[in-house]
Order: structure tokens, then sequence, then C-alpha cells
């Protein structure tokens, strides 16, 4: 009994001591963002780009913040704050004292300007025994930057490849690194433009050596930029050379996602697996926003890859991919969401279940929105009985919005986004307004839908007819006739 209690007290040590190995810290003090909720983000998917979130940093009355997690391996991640993105690099086991840069928060304006960019800056670190990892990368970045800029003309023109492996094996001296180390692979990885442009002619040998380890990592920020440079458009390179013939007529003959990479590793170049399937991932999204290509395929191989993908990391990639594609896409489930009314009641989109819904996103300071809630107060009192009006207002203060509303006893439902600012993201909020129509079943009817001004009563009139004749097919479809018997 004693010696089965020492080895449980001694499984335990060692879970303790592992899982403090893995915690990090982050703290410091910001006045600036007192109150405020700080989401630390990550890169999970390099080719659509999508984030996700890593830690939330609450700052308390005086400034002060103080988080710990635990983390496995190396990570970059950025910071939302405001007209800024802060990046950092964090290691497992590590404290960061961190110092964020000035507080200017976005205006309106620029939180939905498409155009608008945030300036990446690196977050400071205070403590120097974190501090690393970061410099060398920044301070790599830099010297690739000033090498690359200095010396890309000639390299494009002449194609003077020994003047790219001289830049390359200049930055591995001044920044060395052991193989197989995180920042290896990122200088493998940032070497992908500058190798681009001196092998212009020889994108298999780019391939072969920006992506020669067995072992990948697409979290590393570099390996996103190589992999969208490096393989941009894949399939209309590929297909092209007497290489992807192959490959071509299968996806021609629309075979199944592990037959496709089965007849990519036939290429010796991606016998590689987990580099095929990649390539495969690339190829297939860059093709579905081509417009050449058949949409229903690419969405079905996406889907496929979720279940057969060789690695986890390609299930994962493809299950990013294919909510990516069908996001929004007309006859999907529309994003729930649950908000409160300007009068402070809930409201939920299920709530309007069974009727058509005309959902708009507006701001009230945004002229163009203005003018269309003329137009949506004639349609809501028009077509009331064929469609509810639904509008998600996303001022910050929506105490102008709420004296707007009453001066022009607008009568139809009026949502404030705070409750759930995801909304935004899930539906892809870029610019204002936007519209969407959702049918009785909670689908995406029309996505986007056309604005009030845009002919909307024919254009949503033929979509209602649409669907009461498809309800009208399925149920005949269930009723049962003489020739059933």
């Amino acid at each position: 009994m004693r010696h089965g209690f020492l080895i449980l007290f001694a499984i335990f040590l060692y879970l303790t001591n592992v899982t403090a190995q893995n915690n990090v810290v982050i703290k410091g003090k910001a006045p600036e963002y007192a109150t405020y909720s700080l989401v630390l983000e990550t890169l999970i998917n390099p080719i659509s780009s999508e984030m996700q979130d890593l830690l939330v940093i609450k700052v308390d009355e005086e400034g002060n913040f103080y988080e710990t997690f635990e983390l496995d391996h190396i990570t970059h991640a950025s910071l939302d704050v405001g007209r800024y993105r802060g990046n950092i690099y964090l290691e497992p086991g590590k404290t960061y004292e961190l110092i964020l840069p000035p507080f200017q928060p976005r205006t309106d304006a620029e939180r939905f300007n498409p155009f608008f960019i945030p300036e990446d800056v690196i977050l400071g670190i205070a403590n120097p025994e974190s501090q690393e990892l970061n410099r060398n990368i920044v301070e790599f970045d830099e010297a690739l930057l000033s090498l690359y800029n200095a010396n890309a003309r000639q390299i494009f023109t002449r194609g003077d490849t020994k003047k790219a492996l001289s830049i390359i094996n200049e930055l591995d001296s001044v920044f060395p690194s052991a193989k197989g180390s995180y920042f290896y692979q990122y200088k493998q990885y940032a070497y992908g433009d500058l190798k681009s442009i001196a092998y212009k002619n020889q994108k298999r040998r780019v391939i072969k050596e920006v992506f020669a380890d067995e072992k990948l990592d697409v979290t590393i920020p570099s390996f996103k930029t190589a992999i969208n440079t490096v393989f941009n458009n894949f399939f209309t390179t590929y297909f092209s050379n007497s290489q992807g013939d192959s490959l071509k007529n299968a996806f021609v003959s629309q075979v199944s996602f592990d037959t496709l990479s089965y007849t990519l590793q036939t290429d010796p170049l991606f016998a590689n697996p987990e580099m095929a399937e990649i390539a495969l991932l690339k190829g297939l999204y860059d093709a579905f926003y081509s417009g050449r290509y058949n949409e229903a395929q690419i969405i079905n191989l996406f889907n496929e890859a979720e279940k057969v993908g060789s690695t986890e990391t390609i299930r994962e990639l493809a299950i990013g991919l294919h909510k990516k594609v069908i996001m929004l896409r007309a006859g999907s489930k529309a994003p729930s969401f649950t908000l409160y009314r300007l009068d402070g009641k809930e409201k939920s989109l299920s709530d309007y279940s069974g009727h058509f819904v005309y959902l708009s996103f507006i701001h009230t300071q945004n002229h163009a929105c203005k003018q269309d809630l003329q137009l949506l107060e004639v349609i809501s009192k028009r077509m009331k009985r064929d469609v509810k009006l639904v509008t998600i207002i996303l001022d910050e203060d929506p105490t102008d919005a709420i004296e707007m509303i009453k001066e022009n006893k607008y009568k139809w439902d009026f949502l404030h986004y705070a409750l759930m600012p995801k909304v935004v993201l899930d539906y892809n909020i870029k610019a204002l307004p936007v519209y969407y129509v959702i049918d009785p079943e909670g689908k995406l009817r029309l996505s986007p839908a056309p604005a009030p001004g845009e002919s909307f009563g024919p254009i949503f009139m033929e979509a209602l007819r649409q669907y009461k004749y498809e309800n009208l097919r399925k149920t005949r479809m269930k009723e049962k006739s003489i020739y059933d018997l």
C-alpha cells in the first residue's frame, strides 16, 4: 500500500514539475489600458490567416495585469491594441513583463474600413532573461529586409543566385542557430522570398530548399509568408508543367482527396505526405476563390481532408479552410447571435425562427447607412407580412442611435453588437452597410443580400417563391399516392 502511495506521489510531483516548466507568465503595468480586456491571439492556419484566442489579459483599474497559462511549444502571438498590433514570441516556462505601446484606439471609421491595417509593432519586454529569442528574430528580420532591399533588383534582373546565397550565408554567420531549432526553421522559411526571386525559373528548387525539413511548423509566421509566396496559385503553375499532368488529370476526374494526395506524392518533390497535402490545401483554397474551378468539388475535398489528412495538422488546416469557404455561403446555417435591443430586451436569431429575416449591419454616422434606413422603413411597411427586419448597430456608443430611431419612429428591431462583438467577425463585416436574408429555417438565403435600393423587393420575392416551391416539393415527396401502395 505504501509502495503504491509513493508511486502516485512521484507521478504527482512529475506532472507538477512538467506543468511548472510549461507555464508562461504575462505581467506588467499600463495605466492607459486600465479596465480593458486585451486578447492575445495566435495563428492557427497559415493559408487562410485564421487566428485563435490564446489568452485574455485583464487590466485592473490601476493598469496592472498578471496572467499565467500553459504552453507546450514556442508560439508567436499578437495583441490587438487599437491602431497597433503588438507581436511577441512566447517560450514555455518564461515570464514576460510587457511594455505596451501608447494607447490609440481605432476610430469607428477605421474599425470598418476594409483597407485599414493596424501598424505592426514589437511588444517591449522589460525583463532581460526573456528577450533573447525575440531580439534575435527582430534583428534578423531587419538585417534580411535591408539586404533584400539593397540587392533585390540586381538579383531579379540578373538571376544572381550567387549573390542570394552570399546574403543567406552572411545572415547565418551573424545569426547562428542550432539545426531544427525554432529560430533555425524561422530563418529557412524567411529565405523564401529571396530564393523565389533568385531562382525565378526554378520553382522546384525553391520548394525543395525552403521546405526541406521533414517536420514542418505551420505556426511560424515566416512559414505563412513562404507558403503563400512559393505556392501562390499552385494549381495554375503546377498544372502547366509536365510534372503536374497526373495531378491535373486526377483533379479533372474528381477523385477523392487521398487519391489526389497519393498522386502528388509520386512526384519526388512531394514525397513528404504532409508537404504534399499542404500544397494541395493551398492550391484548392486559391482555386476556390479564383472562380475558375468547381466550387462544390473543392468544398467536398476539404470535407474529405478533415477526415483522411495524413497528420493532425493537415486535418486541422482542412477543418479551418472548410469552414472558411462555406462561411456565409447561401444555403449554409446563418451564424447565431444573442444581442440586446436598444430598449434593453435580449433577442436571439432563434427568436425569428419561422420567418424570413432581412438582416442589416449599420453605423448611424455612415452616410450610406442613413440613406438606407429611409428605404428600410418603406420595406418594413410594405413587406411586413413576408419579412422581418433586424438591424444590428455597430456604433460603439448607442446613445445617438437611440435618439435617431425615436426621432424617425422606426418600428423594427434594432440590436446593439456590444453583448457579442464576435457577430462582426461571424458575418465578415469589412465595410458598411451589409445585408443578408435568412430563411425561416435559419439558413442564409441571399448572402450577401441586395441593399434596399438595389431592387430588393423583386429579388426577395423571387427568393420567397423559390423557397415555397422547394418546400412544396419536399411535402409532396413525403405524401403517399396510390402508386406507393
